[in-house]
């Protein structure tokens, strides 16, 4: 029997108690049997770890000091991961029931799968569900295109070869695209693969970070800018990317700029009768 793949999930958090618990208990509702959850907060003075003291079994490891951002906080759950898979998770988000084992039924069935992204799912502060919509295949070629929204970080998840291959951390320079330059250099090595089921779910909250979306952009535009750099252009279509101007482009507007485009997204995946069979398979087994 195929075994489920050991998923190592970082929950990097600063003072987010009003959600923390409800992040916490969708991942531990998910009875996966092979998880590695680390929390790596940045010295949380709000009550947090009152919080996560009550659920102190659920968690591989525990880090609570300073950190000095988001990207840092990540690193340093990396860097004691131990899982085959990875994935990190805002303390004010959650998964969806079943993502995990989704996540992990994907990766042992299919050896070449190198990266995951579900539906783009959100949710109010109330944790109810705004919208779900499929995600939408994103090339390497759309990011150096700036055709790079969105790809939903909370529903996205990796093998650790990819990680590893494409610098192994986050880029600690950066203040809020720190989700979309990892997805720009996973995107050299490894086609993005669209799922067309929910994974995880973004929560919209008055007084977040991404309410910053043009200074996101910037950002993001920049990270492109200095890619396209140093990028190769073996075809046609990278070849025209690549002498673009570098600004933000919507699919559409991608499309018509850059014939062909649209024969580099990688293929969805359609069909998850079998990946959920497989995971509840496991799961009475245990």
């Amino acid at each position: 029997m195929t075994n489920m793949p050991k998923i190592s999930l970082v929950v990097p958090n600063l003072n987010c108690a009003e959600f923390l618990e409800q992040t916490i208990t969708s991942i531990v509702s998910q009875s996966y049997p092979n998880l590695e959850l680390i929390l790596s907060d940045g010295g949380s003075t709000d009550g947090s770890l009152d919080i996560v003291e009550r659920y102190r079994g659920a968690f591989t490891l525990i880090i609570s000091e300073p950190d000095t951002g988001q990207a840092n906080a990540v690193n340093k759950g990396f860097a004691l991961a131990t899982g085959e898979v990875m994935g990190w998770i805002n303390s004010d988000d959650v998964l969806m029931p079943g993502g995990l084992g989704l996540v992990g039924s994907l990766f042992a069935l299919k050896s070449k799968l190198d990266w995951v992204t579900g539906k783009l799912t959100t949710i109010d502060e109330a944790g109810r569900i705004l919208a779900s919509r499929r995600p939408r295949p994103i090339s390497y070629q759309r990011f150096l295109a700036g055709d790079y929204q969105w790809v939903q970080q909370e529903s996205t998840f990796w093998r650790r070869s990819l990680w590893d291959k494409a610098g192994g951390q986050l880029d600690e320079r950066l203040s809020l695209a720190v989700d979309g330059e990892l997805w720009l250099r996973f995107s050299r090595y490894a086609e993005l693969i669209p799922v067309h089921d929910k994974i995880g779910a973004f929560r919209f909250r008055t007084g977040q970070r991404s309410e910053a979306i043009d200074a996101y952009h910037a950002e993001m535009l920049a990270v492109i800018a200095n890619e396209k750099q140093s990028a190769d252009s073996p075809d046609a279509v990278t070849k025209s990317v690549l002498a673009a101007p570098t600004k933000l482009r919507s699919w559409s507007e991608a499309d018509s700029s850059f014939p062909g485009l649209i024969n580099c997204d990688p293929k969805p995946i359609k069909s998850l009768s079998l990946w959920k069979h497989r995971f509840a398979r496991v799961i009475r087994k245990l």
